[in-house]
């Protein structure tokens, strides 16, 4: 009885500290996920820098500060195969279909399609994993989130040049790409430091000389150097690298589908900002998909019951 008093008392507060700290890295890293879309915007409107341009700043910086990591601790209980599909998913995947949806796709789209369809795609993945039927209870957010979705797609496909469609498609594919990374991190219990210098490195190594082959076209030379200082250290040290451990951090604390419900205040912050920063105008059926799925992943979160 006391060795049990003992154990309680060494491992309570610690154990009772782990959902707060999952929770400050949650937040924290929505907040840099909503700037994401905003910067990204205005560096392609307004500096002469490409996709493959800030695909590589983001690989080279987070790949460079992490390489010592990797280095030190190799792959760990990884193999390749498992190593690649972390690369390929929170690394490759994730930023090159971001970067096209925000090239192609207003910001507003790139708030809801890319970070409200998080939660969703997670608890598809889930189920589909786990193969184990769905219950008829806690489904009020993930339908209204599928609601905004669909919205979001018909603002796309009703009077829209085909890009903006295709970029639709390409931020659904980055969101799939991020739900699939933050369960794999789930599973496999790397260290988020130890996770984010696999992801960085890997994605430097190999895009790096895909890269090269494209570097006549690339605007990097004829972009202003404090514009390129800028979007280096943003997309490749906040979002590369912060974002990634802050959210690795979560998952680890929380779990994977309770990290992606703290995306809901993304869209409608997003799309706030767009207005203000980038001059957009969201049309009623934008913001109309705004609001279901701001709404349904509050549900989603206030819910005990959401499978």
């Amino acid at each position: 009885m006391r060795m049990r008093r003992a154990l309680v008392s060494a491992w309570g507060p610690r154990m009772a500290t782990q959902p707060v700290i999952g929770t400050v890295c949650g937040v924290l890293a929505i907040m840099l996920f909503a700037s994401f879309t905003l910067v990204s915007r205005m560096g392609f409107s307004a500096t002469a820098l490409t996709l493959p341009d800030m695909a590589m700043l983001r690989f080279a910086v987070a790949g460079l500060v992490l390489l010592p990591v990797l280095i030190r601790r190799g792959l760990g209980p990884l193999r390749w195969l498992q190593a690649a599909l972390l690369v390929m998913t929170g690394g490759l995947g994730f930023a090159l279909f971001a970067y096209a949806g925000f090239r192609l796709a207003p910001a507003s789209h790139g708030g809801v399609l890319l970070h409200g369809t998080i939660p969703l795609l997670t608890l598809v993945l889930v189920r589909w994993c786990s193969k184990t039927p769905g219950r008829a209870t806690g489904w009020a957010g993930p339908v209204l989130i599928q609601t905004g979705i669909l919205i979001m797609v018909w603002d796309s496909v009703r009077g829209a040049p085909v890009h903006q469609w295709l970029g639709d498609g390409a931020l659904l594919l980055a969101a799939l790409c991020w739900s699939a990374y933050g369960l794999l991190n789930q599973r496999w219990r790397l260290a988020p430091v130890h996770s984010v210098a696999i992801v960085a490195t890997g994605s430097l190594a190999c895009f790096a000389p895909v890269y090269l082959l494209v570097l006549p076209a690339s605007g990097l030379r004829a972009a202003p150097w404090h514009d390129v200082v800028f979007q280096g250290v943003f997309q490749g040290l906040l979002i590369g690298v912060v974002s990634g451990l802050l959210y690795t951090r979560a998952v680890a604390s929380l779990g994977a589908q309770r990290t992606a419900l703290f995306t809901a205040a993304v869209p409608c912050v997003t799309t706030g900002a767009a207005v203000w920063l980038l001059d957009e105008r969201p049309s009623g059926w934008a913001w109309a998909g705004v609001a279901a799925v701001t709404l349904g992943m509050a549900i989603a979160m206030r819910s005990r019951r959401t499978p």
